[in-house]
């Protein structure tokens, strides 16, 4: 049997489970989930986290025996499926793989973003495996989240800002870059794009207050959304903050 009928064949394995594992679950889950992600394209079964976490862990032992190629692809499948409940899976399984990554596999993983449905797991592996990659690999990293920051799909372009921040912001190492991909996103017409923008600058501002102060005041000059602006400075307080808000666009 070939590699690609067993990947069917896990795939439907753990389909069938998390059908059967939706059938557990109260319709006011499902409401929630539509409330959270409301995007074209994404459903979802309306299964809490922890259950499909649960389920994750439970075949584990076989998706590590898995090789990185058909762990990709089969977390590739699971995306396609457009199901959110399934696009858990495939993060857990692009996780698993980051041990064995290299440089020479960036293109495989840029090839399994394509198919990201969902903020929830642009945001996953922006932390979990776009960040150590970002340590360990460092200017073969920038390359593709260069290519990302300037990409047609909305999902990597979120991904190349989210990527820096929390610790990474926070130690300031790549405040050029991300001012530099921010600046390059600030009129993106995408709503979640603007977050991730925001939420890097929120976070970079612990790396470099004042110069990430002093390009949040600038957008403001500017007129940018204050989608990005007010999520930048959500954690200011008192005349800082106030000093932002009170800036007019010019």
């Amino acid at each position: 049997m070939s590699n690609i009928r067993l990947l069917q064949d896990l795939h439907s394995e753990v389909t069938s489970e998390l059908v059967q594992i939706a059938k557990t679950e109260p319709p006011s889950r499902l409401e929630w989930f539509k409330q959270q992600h409301q995007r074209p394209g994404l459903s979802s079964y309306g299964i809490r986290i922890p259950k499909v976490r649960k389920l994750i862990k439970r075949y584990t032992p076989r998706f590590k025996q898995l090789s990185l190629k058909d762990k990709l692809n089969l977390a590739m499948l699971f995306f396609k499926s457009g199901v959110f409940d399934q696009a858990t899976i495939g993060d857990a399984l692009i996780e698993l793989g980051l041990p064995e990554f290299s440089p020479h596999h960036f293109p495989s993983l840029d090839e399994t973003v394509e198919h990201f449905n969902n903020w929830a797991s642009v945001d996953w592996l922006s932390l979990r495996v776009m960040q150590p990659l970002l340590l360990e690999y460092t200017d073969e990293t920038l390359t593709l989240l260069r290519k990302w920051n300037t990409s047609k799909n909305l999902w990597k372009r979120r991904a190349s800002v989210v990527s820096f921040v929390r610790k990474i912001g926070a130690s300031g190492k790549f405040i050029d870059i991300v001012l530099g991909f921010c600046d390059n996103l600030i009129w993106d017409e995408e709503e979640l794009v603007q977050k991730g923008v925001g939420w890097a600058l929120k976070d970079n501002i612990l790396g470099a207050r004042e110069r990430v102060l002093d390009y949040i005041r600038a957008l403001r000059r500017k007129g940018v959304s204050s989608v990005i602006t007010l999520y930048a400075i959500r954690e200011l307080k008192g005349k800082e903050r106030a000093s932002v808000l009170d800036i007019k666009p010019l």
